[in-house]
């Protein structure tokens, strides 16, 4: 009979890149989601000129598409202490005042509906991705 040994820095390496296949996977449907989806619905708030706004609490409407353009996921995945961390990065003038709101504008989330409204699909990609 043979015998395998698996050393404990082999375990964790394995561990890590299919973390890292599975991030990415993740990372990827997200970022698919955003502009597929999210960042593509039609506003229900305020008409400005030929634009209609969204309405408070509701993802961005889409105008320009520079929203849209400039959030993309990002290819680097960094480790934080013990956390391996990806991102997907929102880099348009206005994403953090959609995102949060300010206090003239209440909050037009977009990337926390990741999270909230999407998490089932993100956790299949990252599990997807991960057995890759």
């Amino acid at each position: 009979m043979g015998k395998v040994t698996l050393y404990d820095g082999v375990i964790a390496k394995i561990a890590t890149d299919a973390g890292e296949a599975g991030l990415r996977g993740a990372l990827g449907k997200g970022e698919q989601i955003l502009k597929g989806d999210i960042l593509n619905r039609p506003g229900s708030g305020k008409v400005y000129g030929k634009h209609q706004a969204s309405a408070p609490g509701e993802p961005p409407a889409k105008d320009t598409g520079a929203l849209s353009a400039n959030t993309n996921a990002d290819e680097q995945i960094r480790r934080e202490g013990e956390d391996v961390v990806g991102r997907i990065v929102a880099n348009s003038a206005q994403a953090e005042a959609l995102e949060k709101g300010t206090e003239r504008m209440a909050a037009r989330p977009f990337l926390t509906l990741l999270a909230t409204d999407y998490a089932d699909e993100l956790r299949d990609a990252f599990i997807a991705g991960a057995k890759e």
